[in-house]
């Protein structure tokens, strides 16, 4: 019985690299948890900041426990409870949750066929609503062209916040670089991301030296002229896993074998993807019509590949967000997988 490929493959990361983590986790206790004034970073964060900015070169980096942290410290930042925000109708609950507890009111913008947020429609709620911020959601490691936005969030006072969480970039070709033109970008380095740790993780970054003041006084428990802070931070252990994860990538080249996997995907398989260019496939998404979607899991799943259906859409009200979720499907996409093995079992249905 051949084994199963899933879409997460945490269990075979841990396997194949215990040893590497476990030395890093080790090293780390060498290191105090923070500097000796409690705000400034720990050498292990400071090592892992100088080896994030090779790939993301934003200025300031605010480590934190996980993403939707990242969210509610941006949400935090620029806005007050009461204020209008507008977020991607389409994205993981997180993007939502994190203005809902901040007491925001959502205005939610529907996706084109990249699988992000519809621009024009972007601009029009902004000039109609003239919301505190925006946030734009980088959905599967596809990249939005964020400068569209500045002029008319600059006509409008409005902060431009970038969700990173699926599309922490390592060397890719891509024109637009994340932070950009936003006023801060999210970035999640959980167990289930590349790079990631062996639990949760997570940053807040920019180029604005002021903005990354607010991030670091939000994060530190203290009030403020921002309101009262919190307490969120990546501990000394995990920010050591992430480098050490980091240099796995390097070294065994994972990102080159995540676009193999998907270029396999692309010439194999008969079925509509999400346009746009994506040198990440940090998910890799197909488009069967909607007829077609369950039988197609299922098909995929007697060959022992864990295909699934992507998650709901964050509203009922958006046309194409749900005309997306009722068609798309997860398929596995990620370093462990064997290419010729994949290919006699998809053979199998085709």
């Amino acid at each position: 019985m051949p084994k199963a490929i899933s879409c997460v493959p945490h269990k075979l990361r841990i396997d194949a690299h215990k040893v590497d983590y476990l030395r890093a986790i080790s090293e780390s206790m060498d290191y105090p948890f923070q500097s000796e004034d409690g705000r400034d970073p720990s050498p292990a964060h400071q090592a892992l900041e100088i080896k994030i900015k090779t790939y993301n070169p934003l200025k300031h980096w605010q480590f934190t426990n996980c993403c939707t942290d990242s969210l509610q410290i941006a949400f935090h930042a620029f806005c007050k409870r009461g204020d209008t925000v507008i977020v991607p109708a389409y994205g993981w609950r997180a993007i939502t949750n994190a203005p809902q507890l901040m007491g925001m009111k959502i205005v939610y913008c529907d996706m084109d066929d990249t699988g992000n947020l519809d621009i024009n429609q972007a601009i029009e709620l902004i000039n109609k609503y003239q919301p505190s911020a925006i946030l734009v959601v980088h959905n599967f490691g596809t990249l939005v062209d964020v400068s569209q936005l500045t002029d008319v969030c600059a006509k409008h006072n409005v902060a431009i916040i970038e969700d990173a969480a699926p599309s922490f970039t390592m060397g890719e070709p891509y024109s637009y670089k994340l932070g950009s033109f936003s006023d801060a970008v999210c970035f999640s380095f959980d167990f289930t991301k590349s790079p990631g740790c062996l639990g949760a993780g997570g940053a807040i970054a920019t180029n604005d030296p002021l903005n990354y003041e607010r991030f670091k006084t939000i994060c530190s428990h203290t009030t403020s002229q921002w309101g009262v802070g919190t307490k969120s931070y990546l501990d000394t252990v995990s920010a050591a896993v992430l480098y050490k994860d980091i240099e796995l990538i390097e070294q065994m080249q994972y990102r080159q074998r995540r676009v193999e996997i998907a270029t396999y995907y692309l010439n194999k398989l008969p079925y509509k993807t999400l346009s746009g260019k994506n040198y990440i496939f940090h998910r890799f998404i197909i488009l069967p019509e909607k007829n077609e979607k369950q039988n197609l899991i299922n098909k995929l799943k007697s060959q022992k590949i864990l295909a699934k259906s992507v998650f709901e859409p964050n509203t009922n009200d958006c046309y194409y967000a749900n005309e997306f979720y009722a068609r798309a499907i997860e398929l596995p996409c990620h370093q462990f997988i064997d290419i010729d093995d994949l290919d006699s079992r998809i053979n199998n249905i085709l």
